[in-house]
């Protein structure tokens, strides 16, 4: 993404804005990150900084600014007749006007021709657009041959949990938290969230007291199970999560970077004990523990099956 942030600094300095933007990149590539700086650049250019700004346009509540997602499963006719209509009103602030269609593969033929005609006959020169995709092979090819196409690749976990610890997050959340989200956003708001606190508590409780045969695992995993077992998705996370930390355990092993690096001494200390079998073992029964999660089965019975192969293998 900072790729084409520059990009847009560049244009936008240099007075070659174009009128419609196509900005594709699969889920967590930061595509309405990147479209929320561009917007207040647009929107701010040669005025100063306004942070009351940038909360309007994160919150899709600037007077200057349009943003259309999908009703339902569509993006329908009437959403993109209704922008034609906003739009040829006089707006209540004098300057540039943005809209931001998302989701726009999901874009049906009649909205489609609609936005075209839009497009081909605008209302003002300081109008722009930006459409977003997930999958843009999906898409609707004239409206891909109007725009500027920007590509945009998927963030990777140790960029994004650099960024995460720039912001100040704690180094265990930033870590961890790339791997169920790849949006900066959602990231940043996970790390806050006590039931995901509490998850990577119980995991490194479970790596520090592998070794201590005073503590049952089933009955440790009783005590903590609460915090895991609140919610289907909360436990689905957990496992994905508790799943990477026992794959480390082979990581370590084969002398290849680990995730879990704050771990790092539980991790030597339980991967010298075990055989490789064993581990392996491990990671299948958690593996065959997230795919029984798909047919629904009981939450509870499944974390104490689990609790009592971990105890096992001790």
């Amino acid at each position: 993404m900072k790729r084409a942030l520059h990009f847009f600094e560049q244009t936008i300095k240099k007075n070659r804005l174009s009128h419609l933007y196509l900005i594709s990149g699969p889920k967590g590539s930061g595509k309405e990150q990147l479209v929320d700086l561009v917007s207040y650049m647009i929107l701010n250019q040669n005025k100063p900084e306004n942070n009351h700004m940038k909360i309007q346009i994160k919150q899709r509540t600037m007077s200057n600014m349009m943003v259309i997602e999908p009703e339902g499963l569509t993006l329908k006719k009437e959403q993109i007749i209704n922008l034609q209509t906003e739009f040829s009103k006089t707006a209540l602030v004098k300057g540039p006007r943005i809209y931001v269609i998302t989701h726009v593969e999901k874009m049906n033929q009649s909205a489609a021709n609609s936005l075209l005609k839009f497009m081909e006959d605008p209302i003002s020169k300081e109008v722009y657009g930006f459409l977003l995709t997930d999958n843009i092979d999906n898409m609707i090819p004239t409206i891909i041959s109007r725009s500027q196409v920007i590509h945009l690749t998927e963030i990777n976990e140790d960029a994004l949990k650099t960024e995460l610890m720039q912001l100040g997050v704690l180094e265990n959340a930033a870590t961890l938290a790339p791997y169920l989200t790849k949006d900066i956003d959602q990231a940043v708001e996970l790390s806050k969230d006590p039931n995901f606190i509490g998850m990577l508590d119980f995991i490194e409780q479970i790596a520090k007291n592998w070794g201590n045969r005073n503590i049952s695992y089933p009955i440790f995993f009783s005590k903590l199970a609460g915090i895991v077992l609140q919610d289907r998705e909360i436990f689905k996370n957990f496992l994905e999560l508790l799943l990477l930390y026992h794959v480390d355990l082979i990581h370590y092993r084969a002398n290849q970077p680990i995730i879990y690096a704050y771990l790092k001494e539980f991790i030597q200390i339980q991967s010298d004990q075990m055989k490789v079998n064993e581990i392996n073992e491990l990671i299948e029964a958690i593996q065959e523990t997230i795919k029984k999660q798909t047919y629904y089965i009981n939450t509870e019975l499944a974390l104490d099956e689990l609790s009592y192969i971990l105890e096992k293998k001790r």
